[in-house]
């Protein structure tokens, strides 16, 4: 099979995250899928690579890419294990040690704890929400001086690939791949078995959709929220934009008038609370992982699954072909009088990595070194070929090995031409805390909408410098 150099439909749709992202998941962003945690070391030993003195060069990586994560299928694990094993044989003089950590396994709680101790690893995998914050603490390097003078590198990226991750003038990462925070995959059969030949339209009709599917024993959206971010970063910005333009998120992203406390803000998620009231959600949706989550919708139990794009290559080699065959993705549907606003769809780049302040020159040397290896053709050749959105401009790959269902979603993604942040991996981590806090609170009926609206909007406004 001739292998033939292509600019992807996806590129062209990332390319629009330049003008749509000016600084945005899992998960959102980007998370791990899975719920242990291993640790390894991995040590190689040689004469060149890492610094040009040939000295001994020691490096950390913390990261989610764990084995579990591997044997699901999950493309982001399966990339991190491959840019290891590549750095290790291309820079055998390098010390590369790694500390692997399930999102599932507390790895936002590790990480934050490394920081308040001032320990962060020489690389790291880190929400922009926590980048900020980092830098401002004098923790993580400023990247933009290093893109300028690396620039052969930095053109192999497609415009818009480092919009998660810039703040002012400063850029505090690099982007692993790109992502769509908010997924609906729904069982066409299913769906039709409840008197429904095609995706609800806009909100009324979802919520009559969720009362036919109940009616008929099916749960309506399997959602996995142990982890509290499911339901805040990828359930609701899909509907959130949905109800708001997106210069109304500008505006709150940069305190400029407007608020979560906003009529059309708090309308989404009154609505996000009345879907919750009616039984949208598995009702162990707060004690089960996205793993489990899946698994309620391969075996029919659910009708309807959100993740984000990154779960595209969990489905590819977990699902049953009955429920492949039978599933069809979109995003949250148009809001009566809102029909404007039915091609946003909320993304970016998610999970990055960046290096620590504390690294010595040869150490960042080295840093620089593994995150060319992040972004090599290779390693973006593996991620298109195995469901993920990838970062570069241009991406040799074998047509042939492009799955369907990835195509499908391709298809689905670009048919939106506007591509807003997520606020859960933009703004503060005091927000993002408060949100994941809150959505669970609200989904057991401990807290109202018209509260969580303030409470956010509190938590935003404590950032404000």
């Amino acid at each position: 099979m001739e292998r033939r150099k292509r600019i992807l439909a996806v590129v062209l749709a990332a390319t629009l995250l330049g003008g749509t992202l000016a600084g945005c998941g899992g998960q959102g962003g980007d998370t791990s899928k899975d719920t242990g945690s291993t640790q390894g070391t991995q040590e190689s030993k040689g004469e060149t690579g890492g610094s040009s003195s040939g000295e001994k060069v020691s490096l950390t990586i913390m990261h989610m890419g764990t084995e579990e994560g591997i044997k699901n299928g999950d493309i982001e694990s399966i990339m991190m294990h491959q840019v290891v094993e590549n750095f290790k044989a291309k820079y055998p003089d390098v010390d590369l040690k790694e500390e692997i950590v399930g999102q599932e396994a507390g790895y936002e709680t590790k990480i934050k704890t490394l920081a308040a101790a001032n320990e962060i690893p020489d690389l790291a995998m880190l929400l922009p929400s926590m980048m900020s914050s980092f830098y401002e603490n004098g923790q993580i390097l400023d990247l933009a001086p290093i893109l300028k003078e690396e620039s052969e590198w930095a053109d192999t990226f497609a415009d818009g690939m480092f919009g998660d991750y810039t703040f002012g003038e400063q850029i505090l990462g690099v982007p692993r791949c790109s992502i769509a925070n908010h997924v609906i995959y729904y069982n066409t059969e299913i769906f039709k078995e409840c008197g429904m030949d095609s995706f609800p339209a806009d909100e009324v009709e979802f919520k009559d959709a969720v009362q036919k599917l109940k009616e008929k024993g099916y749960i309506p959206l399997a959602t996995g929220n142990k982890g509290k971010y499911a339901i805040a970063s990828q359930v609701m910005p899909g509907i959130l934009m949905k109800f708001n333009e997106s210069d109304w998120y500008d505006k709150v992203k940069n305190y400029d008038g407007a608020s979560f406390e906003d009529p059309d803000s708090v309308a989404a998620i009154k609505y996000m609370e009345e879907l919750m009231q009616m039984g949208l959600f598995n009702e162990n949706v707060n004690s089960l992982d996205p793993n489990q989550a899946r698994q309620l919708y391969y075996d029919k139990k659910a009708a309807m699954y959100i993740e984000g794009s990154w779960s595209v290559s969990n489905l590819i080699s977990e699902a049953p072909q009955e429920i492949l065959d039978t599933t069809d993705m979109t995003i949250f549907p148009t809001v009566k009088g809102k029909e404007d606003l039915k091609n946003q769809i909320v993304g970016g780049q998610g999970w990055g990595i960046s290096i620590s302040a504390n690294v010595t020159d040869a150490q960042k040397a080295a840093a620089i070194n593994f995150l060319k290896e992040m972004s090599a053709p290779e390693i973006q050749t593996l991620l298109i070929e195995g469901g993920s959105l990838a970062t570069a401009k241009n991406i040799d790959y074998d047509e042939s090995k492009l799955n369907p269902f990835f195509a499908e979603f391709l298809e689905m993604y670009n048919s939106h031409d506007k591509i807003v942040g997520c606020p859960e991996v933009q703004l503060s981590t005091a927000y993002m805390d408060a949100s994941y806090v809150g959505y669970q609170e609200m989904s057991i009926g401990a807290i109202n909408a018209e509260e969580l609206a303030a409470k956010l909007q509190e938590a935003h406004e404590s950032a404000k410098k």
